[in-house]
């Protein structure tokens, strides 16, 4: 091989090279990740800019969508959360019906129980004048030791919690029921059964209603209050023009 052939080799091998590494050089110019806005290109982890940490930094970072984590999470959950209605035990007795109580225990208690005076112990115990009585101490009925050991008596709350839930209310219980969840139907069992009691303890006082906030400053005088329709006010009746004075002639 001549040294011109020799030549012609190494110049298509360095113009190979050249090519590749220029190929390299534009790849990384066009692909290469941004420097965070306000840092030099290229900085490193030794920065003072650190990795987001919670949802709203990570959305503020990357899509310059800024929020208090609170209207993050509302967003992210689908809507406010409202707070869950305290069941007011005292007000729901007080407007009980009791003829549906008495269909709902004979529908799903009488199984078990008997509740009128001098009935006798089936499955469960006889219910009357169960409310106020001491746990587990109707005479000859044989009670799990889930209830023994529970002391205190029957109060409306007691039984209210009672048959919502009675696995959960005494761990290990042999009572099977399943319980009544609906808030309306267990006081209408509760007030039959108070019914079915003799001279039964007084039904608890309803919630109060919510007191306003500390400091906040009452309503002036004619102001609207929330709930209430405003008074229209009401355009004033003109006077009857007085009769015109005859002139002298």
């Amino acid at each position: 091989m001549g040294e011109l052939g020799l030549n012609k080799i190494l110049g298509a091998l360095l113009a190979t090279a050249l090519a590749l590494f220029g190929l390299n050089a534009l790849t990384t110019y066009v692909f290469r990740d941004k420097a965070p806005h306000g840092s030099d290109h290229g900085a490193g982890h030794g920065d003072d800019h650190g990795e987001p940490k919670t949802l709203a930094e990570t959305m503020c970072a990357n899509f310059a969508y800024c929020l208090p984590e609170s209207e993050v999470l509302t967003a992210s959950i689908g809507g406010p959360v409202e707070a869950e209605a305290v069941f007011d035990l005292g007000a729901a007795l007080t407007s009980a019906d009791l003829a549906k109580g008495e269909r709902l225990f004979k529908g799903q208690c009488v199984t078990c129980h008997t509740i009128e005076a001098g009935g006798s112990n089936g499955t469960g115990p006889n219910l009357h004048n169960v409310v106020g009585a001491p746990k587990a101490k109707h005479a000859g009925f044989n009670y799990s030791a889930a209830l023994t050991g529970l002391g205190s008596a029957w109060s409306y709350e007691n039984l209210d919690a009672w048959i919502k839930n009675p696995g959960a209310y005494a761990k290990g219980t042999s009572m099977s029921f399943a319980g009544i969840r609906k808030d309306a139907d267990r006081a209408a069992v509760i007030a039959y059964l108070a019914k079915n009691t003799t001279a039964p303890p007084a039904f608890p006082a309803p919630l109060a209603a919510a007191a306003p906030a500390e400091g906040a400053t009452p309503p002036a005088e004619g102001a609207a209050v929330p709930g209430e329709t405003p008074a229209v006010p009401t355009a004033p009746v003109p006077a009857e023009p007085a009769p015109a004075e005859p002139v002298p002639t």
